[in-house]
């Protein structure tokens, strides 16, 4: 069978048909690796521009625009051939956050009554009211420069302050430097507590007006803090608030059926958690 003519042909074009393929092997790309760039794409493509810019892309802005989508593409598939999205913490949370915005765009959130939003307004009508408002002036010792003696220094600058006719003369003349203000105006207790600390916001935020306060501690030291004025607002009614009400009662319904719909997939797995050994 080797001598006959036949079968040297049949591997002779075995062989070349073979050998054409290997080096035509990137000719025909499998549909892996091919990009297409479709009406779809581009009309999302045009929106996306739209909205940024406020009109449509010029034809050199398109396709600047297409490179770009198609250079995203690349990298994508070729991190996802390379694994680069797994075990990475912000990819599983991209993923996540992509899910939990579909199952808000897919839950249907009925129109809420009026009886409904009125109760949500009551549970949260804290929420709605305009915080007060403190203007106050401090006088400050700092710990580092007078140790222990600071709360007793305190209770003297004290004394000596209110025996004044104006008990808020020359503040600045008493104590020790401070890297912020003496005086504050108008400032709510969350703002006061992001400057001094949370502990300090909540004690200013129950001293009476007109007379000086202490010594009152902070992360910085001890403080004198006399309370020029509370200024506080009416409580909030319902009317003054009803399209703000009804948007966060629309989003705490969404977030409602977030959960559930979380919940119900939670049905499908088994939670196994291994303390280590």
């Amino acid at each position: 069978m080797l001598k006959e003519p036949l079968f040297h042909f049949l591997i002779l074009g075995l062989l070349i048909y073979g050998g054409y393929a290997w080096l035509h092997r990137g000719d025909a790309p499998d549909e892996e690796q091919t990009i297409r760039v479709g009406p779809g794409e581009l009309g999302w493509l045009r929106t996306s521009f739209e909205t940024r810019w406020q009109r449509g892309p010029t034809p050199a802005e398109l396709q600047g625009l297409v490179d770009e989508y198609v250079r995203e593409t690349v990298l994508y598939r070729e991190a996802l051939t390379m694994g680069l999205d797994q075990n990475d913490i912000i990819v599983r949370r991209r993923l996540a956050q992509k899910l939990e915005f579909l199952i808000e765009d897919l839950a249907e959130v009925s129109t809420p009554t009026d009886e409904e939003l009125e109760a949500y307004f009551e549970a949260h009508r804290a929420s709605y009211r305009e915080p007060d408002r403190i203007t106050f002036s401090h006088v400050f010792l700092d710990p580092d420069r007078r140790g222990e003696a600071a709360l007793e220094d305190a209770s003297e600058i004290r004394a000596t302050l209110e025996a004044q006719a104006d008990p808020t003369q020359g503040v600045s003349d008493f104590g020790d430097p401070f890297m912020l203000q003496s005086y504050y105006p108008e400032r709510t207790e969350a703002e006061i507590a992001k400057l001094f600390g949370r502990d300090f916001g909540a004690r200013i935020a129950e001293l009476g007006e007109g007379r000086w306060h202490g010594p009152v501690l902070s992360g910085y030291g001890v403080h004198l803090v006399y309370v020029h004025e509370i200024q506080s607002f009416p409580q909030p009614t319902f009317g003054d608030f009803r399209e703000q009400v009804k948007d966060d009662w629309t989003a705490a319904k969404r977030q409602e059926l977030n959960d559930e719909y979380v919940t119900r997939l939670l049905e499908k797995y088994e939670v196994v958690i291994e303390e280590p050994a």
